[in-house]
């Protein structure tokens, strides 16, 4: 019953005279703003921060859900995500890309389980990510996992 996988989900987004948004989903309301720098307030995170934010947790949540599904025992998690881009692509300047160019994650996964079997979860979350799946295939990916034991935590 395919349909029963079926989700369907939608933001409401109200921007006022500035450039702070009112984001709504569900019963949930989150403010993003530009920063001084692009003419908006500083206020709130930026879209770019926000997406940034999104990916990591994705990631992290993701590694400790598979972690679950595959039985292997994820102790803790950390994931950093660093975007590389150039401002010219959004200011129109041709021979620019628009948006970012490369990403780098840096995971951190904390677990005594045999490094094949993390390296296991990292991949099989990594492919079925939502999120990463939004992404432009366009933009180089660079990953590095360190995989550390309780002893050295």
């Amino acid at each position: 019953r395919p349909s029963f996988d079926r989700i369907n989900a939608q933001a409401h987004v109200r921007l006022g005279d500035s450039l702070l948004c009112e984001v709504e989903e569900s019963a949930w309301r989150t403010r993003v703003d530009q920063s001084l720098e692009e003419g908006g307030m500083g206020s709130a995170p930026h879209p770019s921060q926000m997406m940034r934010a999104s990916i990591a947790a994705c990631l992290a949540m993701g590694y400790r859900q598979w972690g679950a599904r595959l039985d292997v025992q994820i102790d803790g998690v950390e994931v950093d995500v660093l975007c590389e881009s150039d401002a010219g692509g959004q200011l129109g300047i041709e021979g620019v890309s628009v948006g970012w160019q490369r990403m780098v994650v840096d995971v951190r996964l904390g677990s005594r389980a045999p490094e094949s079997d993390v390296r296991r979860v990292v991949e099989t979350a990594d492919r079925l990510s939502p999120l990463l799946a939004n992404l432009s295939p366009a933009i180089e990916r660079v990953h590095h996992l360190r995989l550390v034991r309780p002893e050295e935590a």
